[in-house]
């Protein structure tokens, strides 16, 4: 009987003992109980990626243009107007833009989308015809992007009291239009349209980022942390194969390393 005991008692210490990790997942796909000899399956924590939305540290790649929200902040440091539509030409070269000052008289330029050169810069004493009150275009945009969507040519808040019309790439990178609620940026309506002017790049599957993490640790790349994600490229802490500690800016859509800058 005292060695039965003593048995039964080694198995529950043997059991208090056993890693976690193991005792969790007694069971594979769909809750079926594993097989003898099957591996058994581990969680493994998603990176935390935040948007970078302020664009003050945004890099333009080279043949990219420059995104529409960091268009937005530059014209409004600008001209002192608030961007009220902006879109990005037929032609991908430049964004039209129209704004409305603190007096309200409204504003008209043109920035070069790739460099952000401003010009052509008219300022009229007339009014607009339309509502110009909504939240800011750099904060709809934000809140659009934490929903899935990025890369967008077209801003407007001229066609629909209270609505901004909103043009950008799902993560499919397929074109869509929204309607979206100008003060709290609720998703009032989206569809698939044919009409979109941004850069062929920008139409191809937006990607997690760690999709991307294999390949980048097969270039002995480890300990990703602060991890950035853009309109087209994320920006991420990470130790190289020294040890050292770097910055890389990695293409969102093919995972190619941009830059890799020590820290």
């Amino acid at each position: 009987m005292k060695s039965f005991l003593a048995i039964a008692g080694l198995g529950t210490a043997l059991v208090a003992f056993t890693p976690l990790a193991v005792q969790a997942q007694p069971y594979g796909h769909q809750g079926q109980p594993n097989k003898p000899g099957a591996s058994l399956s581990v969680t493994v924590t998603k990176t935390q990626v935040r948007q970078g939305n302020d664009y003050s540290q945004y890099r333009v790649q080279r043949g990219h243009i420059m995104p529409l929200g960091q268009v937005v902040r530059q014209l409004e440091n600008r001209t002192g107007a608030t961007v009220t539509d902006i879109n990005l030409a037929k032609n991908g070269k430049f964004y039209n833009f129209e704004g409305v000052t603190a007096r309200g008289f409204i504003v008209e330029a043109r920035a070069d989308a790739y460099d952000g050169t401003i010009s052509n810069v008219k300022t009229s004493k007339y009014r607009p015809k339309y509502d110009p009150k909504g939240m800011p275009i750099n904060q709809l945009l934000a809140g659009l992007r934490d929903k899935g969507f990025q890369n967008f040519d077209l801003v407007s808040l001229k066609d629909q009291r209270g609505v901004y019309q909103v043009r950008g790439l799902n993560r499919r990178g397929q074109p869509v239009m929204l309607r979206v609620h100008a003060m709290n940026g609720r998703v009032l309506s989206q569809k698939a349209t044919n009409s979109y002017n941004g850069p062929s790049y920008a139409r191809a599957e937006y990607r997690d980022f760690d999709s991307f993490r294999p390949a980048l640790e097969q270039k002995k790349f480890s300990r990703f942390d602060n991890v950035v994600a853009y309109d087209d490229y994320y920006q991420a802490d990470a130790r190289d194969d020294r040890g050292r500690a770097v910055t890389l800016l990695i293409n969102a859509f093919t995972g190619a390393i941009l830059n890799a800058q020590t820290r």
